[in-house]
C-alpha cells in the first residue's frame, strides 16, 4: 500500500528519512569512537568525538526544519502531531549517542579488557536497530505492508542488547574493582543500552503513524 502526498509534504518526508539515517551514521561513528578508545588511538578518538557532535548538530538542524515546515499547515492535524513526536523520538536517539560519547571522552573510565568486546556488541545492536528502524521509516511512505517486519527487528535487537547489557552488569560487579569504578562502568553500560531503548521508543511512535496512515 502506498500513499499520495503533496510536493511540500514529500519534502518533509524526505527530511524525516534523512533524520532517521542519522541514527545509523552516529551509532556507526560511536563504535569507531569506542574502538579507538580501547586501542588508545588518540587522534582518531578525538576525530570520532568531533564527528559525533557534528552529526548531532546536523540532526538538530533537520529536526527544526521538519517541525517548522510541518506546522505550516502540511498533513492532517492528528498526523502532524505524530510526525512531530517521531521527529523528537529520532532526535533523542542521536542525543543519547552524543551523551555516551561525552561520558567516555570526559571521564575516560578504566574499562577491563574482558568486557570491552561486550560493550562493542552493545553498540553493534544499536547500529542494527538503527538500520532496521531507518528502513521502517522509509517503507512507511513507500510500502506500508513491509514495515512491520522491520519494527519487529528493532524489538528483537533491543531484546538481544538487553541480554548483553545484563550479562555485562553482572560481570562488572564480580570484578575486583573499587565500587566507584564499578558504578562508573555501570553508568556507561546503561547509557549505551539506552541507545537501543530509544530506537525502540521511536519505532513505537512510528507504529502509531502507520495506524494514522492506514485509517
Amino acid at each position: 500500500m502506498t500513499f499520495s502526498f503533496a510536493r511540500r509534504e514529500k519534502e518533509v518526508i524526505a527530511k524525516l528519512i534523512e533524520l532517521s539515517e542519522k541514527t545509523v551514521e552516529v551509532t556507526t561513528i560511536l563504535k569507531v569512537f569506542f574502538e579507538c578508545f580501547f586501542s588508545n588511538e588518540c587522534k582518531r578518538f578525538s576525530d570520532a568525538f568531533d564527528q559525533v557532535k557534528q552529526v548531532e548538530r546536523e540532526a538538530d538542524e533537520i529536526r527544526r526544519n521538519i517541525i517548522a515546515e510541518t506546522y505550516k499547515g502540511l498533513f492532517l492535524p492528528d498526523m502532524r502531531e505524530i510526525i512531530h513526536s517521531l521527529t523528537e523520538g529520532i532526535d533523542r536517539v542521536v542525543n543519547k549517542c552524543e551523551s555516551v560519547s561525552k561520558i567516555l571522552n570526559y571521564q575516560k573510565p578504566y574499562v577491563p579488557e574482558q568486557i570491552r568486546e561486550e560493550m562493542i556488541s552493545q553498540i553493534d545492536f544499536g547500529i542494527r536497530a538503527a538500520q532496521s528502524f531507518t528502513t521502517a521509516v522509509r517503507k512507511s511512505f513507500d510500502n506500508i505492508d513491509e514495515v512491520h517486519q522491520y519494527v519487529l527487528e528493532v524489538e528483537n535487537h533491543e531484546h538481544d542488547e538487553d541480554m548483553v547489557e545484563g550479562a555485562i552488569l553482572k560481570e562488572i560487579f564480580s570484578l575486583d574493582l573499587p565500587l566507584a569504578e564499578k558504578l562508573q562502568l555501570k553508568e556507561l553500560v546503561i547509557n549505551i543500552g539506552d541507545i537501543v531503548d530509544r530506537t525502540e521508543d521511536a519505532s513505537d511512535i512510528l507504529e502509531v503513524l502507520l495506524l494514522k496512515l492506514s485509517y
